[in-house]
């Protein structure tokens, strides 16, 4: 019974490190397009994406998983897929200075195919009055109900699409490797506002 019950938990992935490299956003791939909708592109981005790094933070500290913008390792994405994750569509990327000089490759733009209503209502405490409760709903602790991903290990929650959820399974695997600064949050202790 315990195991039946961890197999359904998910998690709140996060990548978090006081001194790690802040980056700028990049564009979406076409005017229909976006990298938080959690739904397949119409058109692809221009190969390597550029992922501009902050000024002052060049010499910061890289993630293996940056989340925002949805950015990781090549690495990383090998784990992911080893895992069974198969939603996602991924594009070579650089990490690039405002003047070019400082460039880190190996690195991932993502997309994640797949936004799922998966919060528990009854559970769920929200701090917004938006009443459709979608896309950035503000939520004081989150609650998910294991039966609405339908399988998905990894996808946007439709609450607050900049909250990336994955099953236990993938937290397990992430957690196997040498990877630093990846968090793994009980929904419980998410807040968004």
């Amino acid at each position: 019974m315990l195991e039946e019950k961890r197999e359904s938990r998910y998690y709140v992935l996060e990548g978090e490190n006081p001194r790690r490299m802040l980056l700028y956003d990049f564009d979406d791939p076409g005017p229909q397009d976006s990298w938080l909708i959690g739904q397949r592109f119409h058109s692809a981005p221009t190969e390597p994406v550029v992922v501009p790094i902050q000024p002052g933070y060049e010499r910061a500290e890289l993630l293996p998983y940056f989340g925002t913008p949805p950015v990781m390792s090549n690495e990383f994405f090998e784990t992911l897929k080893g895992a069974g994750v198969d939603n996602i569509e991924t594009y070579d990327a650089v990490l690039q200075s405002e003047d070019g000089t400082v460039q880190h490759r190996g690195f991932k733009a993502f997309n994640i195919v797949g936004l799922i209503s998966a919060a528990d209502l009854t559970r769920t405490k929200f701090s917004s009055n938006n009443p459709e409760r979608l896309i950035d709903a503000g939520i004081e602790s989150l609650a998910i109900d294991p039966n609405k991903p339908k399988g998905l290990l990894m996808f946007r929650l439709a609450e607050n699409v900049g909250a990336v959820i994955v099953h236990d399974k993938v937290r397990r695997a992430i957690e196997s490797k040498p990877f630093l600064h990846v968090v793994f949050r009980e929904p419980s202790q998410f807040i968004s506002l």
